[in-house]
């Protein structure tokens, strides 16, 4: 451990590297304490802040964001049958994805009424926000039965115009065809959080 007095902000750590003792510092983010010891839990910066006493890592290496349990995601459906969709997860919760992932949703997992046919309410296209059910098998089960998820964005199958929400259905401004689909209640009023 390099002294306190020749420690100096900004310093790269190693995780398990001490940092200081509890008799000196409050132990914030990036760091935990063993027998009266201050240690670093990741590679980063290290960061004092003297006025609170308290000594934190800024992590430097980019931890990749997967789908967990209870996750909302948003992505495109890339394949529909009867009784599944394979869905690309683009975005977790509020943050775009470097890397996409994909998804599966059985027809029984898409609405809280009966649906026969998956692609009655799921069209090739469609954007759709779901929840991570289980990540069973390493892969990620999705479900759109809440009424905040859903199809939240889709385009007309005959001209590829956007769709509108009606009371019937969604309608095709251009063309004025009438389609059907499960929906997310707000479809059509989406909040900047969202980032298709």
């Amino acid at each position: 451990m390099i002294p306190l007095n020749e420690r100096k902000a900004g310093a790269f750590v190693y995780p398990g590297e001490q940092l200081g003792v509890i008799e000196e510092f409050l132990a914030g983010s990036g760091t935990y304490i063993e027998n009266g010891g201050i240690f670093s839990s990741g590679t980063g910066r290290l960061r004092l802040d003297l006025d609170r006493k308290e000594i934190s890592v800024m992590p430097q290496t980019h931890i990749p964001r997967i789908p967990r349990v209870g996750s909302v995601i948003v992505g495109q459906v890339v394949a529909a049958s009867e009784k599944s969709a394979t869905i690309k997860i683009e975005q977790i919760d509020d943050m775009k994805l470097e890397t996409s992932f994909t998804g599966i949703m059985h027809v029984s997992d898409v609405s809280r009424t009966y649906v026969k046919n998956l692609t009655d309410v799921f069209k090739l296209g469609d954007f759709v926000r779901a929840k991570v059910i289980s990540t069973k098998n390493r892969e990620f089960h999705l479900a759109t039965r809440e009424d905040m998820l859903g199809v939240i964005k889709a385009m007309c199958v005959i001209c590829g115009q956007a769709l509108t929400p009606q009371r019937n259905g969604l309608r095709c401004p251009n063309c004025g065809d009438i389609e059907r689909r499960k929906t997310a209640a707000d479809y059509g009023k989406l909040s900047s959080g969202w980032l298709i």
